[in-house]
């Protein structure tokens, strides 16, 4: 590749020889090292670094409630936790593979993040003693908050608005955009099929922390439920890679299980929802009022009175900032929908079988020995 046509590819890709433009990597062919800009690295370490540091914070306040693992905050770390495993994942791959899907994904889901960061700390202030560890521990982590998304939104919309040149996906399938589609495609795919198993998590958690008579099962669901995650998606992203027909009806087949679960989850969360809101009640008081009526010389018996309230309906404010079931009912439908879409680009995956994608993106060793066999 000649200097001149290296420099076509402005912003996106450098003028570098040809082995440092595209590398074999565990996903598939990925940029070179040193095709990456200065400012994606810069916006790579600001991820980075504020997923290590919340993520410190967090694990000091589940030392702090070790002992209380029952505690619907104990569950939120958790799920805070796993999260930013995710975002980290979804950062990495969209640098090295520049994927526009996996960065909008990392910005839109760390603004969220943010939010509740903040809005938390509001909540959390007016109840607790701001010289206790814990209220330490909040506005710390607000400040860092505060401070990595000044660094940070700017970058993401950088990198955004370089990744919409699509230049990578022009090096390895030319400049017409339906050679480029399957990649688009299979991109598409891989980010819906992760954000699937990060929801999918979280709901096996939260569910676990919804109390209710069947907590036995729902221990049971966790056990099962998150090494099955695991494997869907990894049958997911194997069957586009290998193009295999046995993966595929292995892959729908465990996508059935997952619409019972949420169904089952609603259920949990409906009759629990109910726990937050005290049934109205009608309480009878009887009292004896004494009255001193004298008539011909005699007094009037004590009068007893029977006096019964109207009833009341008192809404319960639960101690945390959102409930266990509200916070059930938004995973489940952001789960079932990213569930839906998971299936029906996976359907597009498949009917772009044997249109290159396999020969061209999907060529290291781990995938050519499969291949093979």
């Amino acid at each position: 590749m000649d200097t001149g046509e290296a420099s076509g590819f402005g912003g996106g890709l450098r003028g570098v020889n040809e082995a440092a433009i595209e590398e074999s990597g565990l996903l598939g062919t990925r940029r070179g090292c040193i095709n990456i800009n200065r400012y994606e690295i810069i916006f790579l370490c600001v991820g980075i670094l504020a997923a290590i540091t919340t993520d410190s914070l967090t694990i000091v306040r589940l030392v702090e409630i070790i002992n209380d693992t029952r505690n619907a905050d104990f569950a939120y770390a958790i799920l805070l936790l796993v999260n930013s495993v995710f975002l980290l994942l979804f950062l990495i791959t969209g640098i090295l593979y520049q994927r526009i899907t996996d960065i909008v994904v990392f910005f839109i889901t760390a603004v969220m993040l943010t939010i509740y960061v903040i809005v938390h700390f509001i909540a959390r202030m007016k109840t607790i003693d701001r010289h206790d560890t814990y209220a330490k521990i909040l506005l710390t982590r607000l400040i860092i908050t505060i401070i990595f998304n000044i660094c940070f939104v700017p970058l993401a919309i950088l990198v955004i608005q370089d990744y919409r040149r699509d230049e990578f996906s022009k090096r390895l399938f030319g400049a017409f955009p339906a050679e480029r589609r399957p990649l688009k495609i299979y991109n598409i795919f891989d980010c819906l099929i992760r954000i699937n198993t990060m929801l999918s998590i979280s709901i096996f958690i939260l569910n676990l922390y919804n109390f209710n008579s069947f907590e036995w099962l729902d221990r049971i669901f966790l056990a099962i439920g998150i090494p099955l995650t695991f494997l869907w998606l990894a049958i997911g992203s194997a069957m586009v890679r290998l193009e295999n027909h046995i993966l595929v009806g292995i892959f729908y087949l465990i996508s059935l299980f997952q619409p019972g679960f949420l169904c089952y989850c609603i259920y949990n969360a409906v009759i629990n929802t109910s726990t937050y809101v005290t049934s109205a009640t009608i309480i009878t008081t009887t009292f004896t009022v004494p009255t001193a009526m004298t008539t011909n010389s005699s007094v009037i018996p004590s009068t007893l009175f029977t006096s019964s309230m109207f009833p009341m309906n008192t809404t319960a404010v639960p101690n945390n900032l959102v409930s266990v079931p509200d916070a059930l009912y938004v995973c489940i439908g952001t789960n079932f929908l990213s569930h839906i879409l998971s299936l029906i680009f996976a359907f597009l995956c498949i009917h772009n079988f044997g249109k290159g994608l396999k020969e061209r993106v999907f060529n290291n060793r781990i995938d050519k020995w499969f291949q093979r066999h």
